[in-house]
């Protein structure tokens, strides 16, 4: 091999080097943060909340969203200066009737057990639909939990506790709502089913649309002290 050889190679080497050094900074540099509370994804602005509220009488972050290279939804609950802030975000749009799937990527059943997630369709306190993963603070118990608000009438509120085999890594949720009824399903990535629950109340059903929520949220500062990221990979709607 020449001398003029071992230099194209050489060459080569360091271009292809330099290339994988630009393509990982790209990649990093792709991640979308909020501007003035809002962000993009999934086809329509989402504005976070900010200030202090419930539920849970918290402090909320409108900075506490963002998007990574894979186009999968973050949302945390960060301790800054002494304070945790929790993130809420609402749909630019507004429903009436569909289906609204998610599919998390997180872990969720093993979150601290004072963290509420939060995926659910909102108009008022009295007309919200409701899939949250969360223990209330127990440390054993149901982990799962569907709502169709007023929570506190007998008939509307079902918990499940899941396997300890099912952390809730790339799980799906959905919520089917229709006039005459609502389900809530939670699935593993291979389709079994986690729970299903199928609500005929006609009278309790909402009847005016809606936007959808997420969140993440604290009953009390983390019992680990730790911050919690939560990572939503998918979000679809259907009118079906």
């Amino acid at each position: 091999m020449g001398k003029t050889d071992m230099q194209t190679i050489k060459y080569l080497i360091c271009l292809f080097a330099l290339l994988v050094v630009l393509i990982t900074i790209f990649q990093s540099e792709t991640n979308t943060y909020p501007s003035n509370g809002v962000i993009n994804w999934k086809g329509q602005d989402w504005y976070l909340m900010d200030g202090k509220s419930d539920p849970g009488d918290n402090y909320w972050n409108k900075t506490g969203a963002w998007i990574d290279n894979q186009n999968r939804l973050h949302l945390t609950v960060v301790k800054d200066k002494g304070i945790w802030n929790c993130t809420t975000l609402m749909s630019q749009d507004t429903y009436l009737y569909g289906t609204f799937t998610w599919t998390v990527a997180s872990p969720v059943y093993t979150f601290d057990k004072n963290s509420v997630v939060g995926l659910f369709t909102y108009l008022n306190d009295s007309q919200e639909l409701d899939i949250e993963t969360t223990r209330w603070s127990e440390t054993e118990g149901n982990q799962l939990w569907y709502s169709v608000q007023p929570a506190k009438i007998e008939g509307n509120t079902q918990g499940y506790q899941v396997p300890l085999s099912i952390t809730g890594t790339n799980t799906i949720y959905k919520i089917e709502w229709k006039p005459t009824y609502v389900r809530f399903t939670s699935m593993q990535e291979n389709g079994e089913i986690i729970a299903d629950f199928n609500y005929t109340n006609v009278s309790g059903i909402p009847q005016q649309p809606e936007n959808v929520m997420m969140n993440l949220w604290l009953l009390a500062p983390p019992s680990d002290g730790k911050n919690i990221e939560l990572i939503i990979s998918d979000f679809t709607i259907t009118n079906e």
